[in-house]
């Protein structure tokens, strides 16, 4: 993680110690500030963290699938982010990725799932999977400043999560075979949150966002955070490049009839894209 982020954060110090040269060049601002529509499809280089605790009879402790089953910690997951910038004031922002993760391990140690255990030693099987879809509805800010936008809104994170284990099977320390358990959740958590543009020329823009939620809705009560900052390069009138270090985070717990327990899923790192505007 410190070596991504580290080549991360000198892209984008290059980048940004660039700026004031395009700015003597070319003058005016970029044309995100000014433009009503801008898609983005990109790759998010993604370093992951997944804990689940499913709960039985006795609650157990949280399973870290990353530390317990060695699961691969890094991904790249394909992204797709659209803007519609409506009046003078208002915007709609939309974004989806989907990350799916398994592997066949030899359990570290023993894993209460419910009222079941699979033993350390043992051979099992696990997966973990994310569907995340983001919608984002906000009013702009200060419209006077032609090379800064700030804006506050409100918006939906609407995720499918879920999780699985196979294997042995013990209850009472006695083997009841081969057995595949599973959870998963639809979480609709609604957010506040805030972005912030500077335009340094036409060429060079500067973008961060922020998304928070922290509240009980339904079967579900916790927080969550998704917050990024990056450089968009437009290299021609209506195409440009993107890199950015996006961070995302839940901590959830669920109170559901066929899944009581938590899950905590950290998902960070590197992002490039390639951005259309018009």
């Amino acid at each position: 993680m410190k070596i991504r982020f580290g080549a991360a954060a000198l892209a984008l110090a290059t980048l940004l110690s660039s700026a004031p040269l395009f700015a003597q060049e070319d003058g005016g601002v970029h044309p995100w500030l000014e433009d009503d529509f801008v898609v983005s499809l990109g790759s998010f280089f993604q370093k992951e963290q997944f804990k689940v605790r499913v709960d039985g009879q006795i609650p157990g402790r949280e399973l870290d699938f990353n530390d317990a089953t060695d699961l691969s910690k890094d991904h790249t997951t394909a992204s797709l982010w659209a803007r519609w910038k409506f009046g003078e004031k208002w915007s709609v922002t939309g974004q989806f990725w989907s990350t799916d993760n398994g592997t066949e391990a030899v359990l570290s140690e023993d894993v209460t799932w419910g009222d079941n255990v699979l033993k350390a030693g043992s051979n099992a099987g696990v997966g973990t999977n994310l569907d995340l879809a983001r919608v984002f509805i906000g009013r702009e800010l200060f419209t006077d400043a032609d090379n800064h936008e700030f804006g506050l809104g409100a918006g939906l994170h609407w995720l499918q999560i879920g999780a699985f284990i196979e294997g042995e099977v013990f209850v009472n320390d006695e083997s009841t075979g081969f057995q595949r358990e599973s959870v998963s959740a639809d979480l609709p958590l609604p957010n506040i949150g805030a972005w912030y543009w500077r335009s340094f020329s036409p060429r060079w823009l500067l973008a961060t966002h922020v998304d928070w939620f922290g509240a009980s809705v339904g079967d579900y009560s916790g927080s969550l955070w998704n917050a990024g900052v990056g450089i968009n390069f437009q290299a021609w009138d209506h195409v440009g490049f993107g890199l950015s270090y996006q961070y995302f985070k839940i901590d959830i717990d669920v109170d559901k009839s066929d899944w009581h327990g938590n899950v905590q899923l950290t998902q960070d790192g590197p992002f490039l894209s390639l951005n259309v505007n018009w």
